[in-house]
């Protein structure tokens, strides 16, 4: 058993993690086991990226652009949740 953030992931998960892990892991809020897929916050995502860098407007065309475009073409793809429901 795999354990983020107090979350309980089986080893043998075929879910992908964003890279680079060991700042966005912060990002990861659930698992989804019935999908096998990891759950981030989309808040903290953007937040990990101004941490390494970014402007929060280059964070947010990264996570557009780089992230969510990808999520449609690759199995266990990760979802994203916003704080703003």
């Amino acid at each position: 058993m795999i354990v983020i953030n107090g979350i309980k992931i089986p080893e043998d998960t075929n879910s992908i993690k964003l890279e680079p892990s060991p700042s966005l892991d912060k990002a990861i809020v659930a698992y989804d086991a019935d999908k096998d897929v990891l759950i981030y916050l989309i808040e903290t995502l953007i937040e990990c990226y101004v941490e390494g860098g970014m402007t929060e407007e280059e964070a947010w065309d990264w996570f557009s652009y780089n992230t969510v475009r990808t999520g449609p073409y690759v199995e266990n793809y990760p979802n994203f949740i916003s704080e703003i429901n």
